[in-house]
């Protein structure tokens, strides 16, 4: 499968410029988050897939879906996108623009992996502990992963620390293994 952020790369950066330009960074960071969750659905993937579909009329079906939510440079993104045949690249612009408009606020994404829901208490302890170490202003998201079994998996920028059971049965098979 081809990695689709080079590709959406530039695309993100443009959106980020213009809406600083117009201060409308959270805006912006808003209607990305609908049209990325959006063109995750299966109804959205089948229409920009569909052969029998031509550009303008996928353009027109995702401009009435999206219309009332966002703004029109995102309207015009879809049109570009379009055009390029890069509307495969909606999530991912999503993504990289997040992590631009944290590193203007100077804000930390921590994302913690856990095997189930942890219970309020359990999160609002977590929570508590890395916004101590990473900022009051960290955005801490909880993602859940059944394959880890159990424990959890703190995930900061390029750095994971890995405090699941599967972590620690990898680690044990790789010591027995050498």
């Amino acid at each position: 499968m081809i990695e689709l952020t080079p590709l959406a790369r530039p695309y993100a950066k443009a959106l980020f410029s213009s809406a600083k330009d117009s201060k409308k960074l959270d805006q912006m960071a808003d209607e990305l988050k609908v049209m990325a969750a959006a063109s995750a659905t299966e109804g959205v993937i089948n229409t920009i897939e569909n052969p029998s579909l031509s550009r303008q009329e996928i353009v027109d079906i995702l401009i009435k879906l999206f219309e009332e939510n966002v703004s029109s440079n995102s309207l015009k993104l879809i049109e570009i996108l379009a055009e390029n045949k890069r509307l495969n690249l909606l999530e991912p612009i999503y993504f990289i623009y997040q992590d631009l408009l944290e590193k203007h606020n100077d804000q930390n994404s921590i994302e913690v992996f856990v095997a189930a829901e942890p219970g309020e208490k359990a999160k609002e302890n977590i929570e508590k502990k890395l916004r101590t170490t990473y900022g009051k202003d960290a955005k801490i998201n909880f993602l859940k992963d059944p394959k880890m079994m159990g424990g959890l998996s703190i995930k900061i920028g390029d750095e994971t620390l890995d405090l699941s059971i599967r972590g620690k049965v990898n680690k044990l098979v790789n010591q027995l293994n050498f």
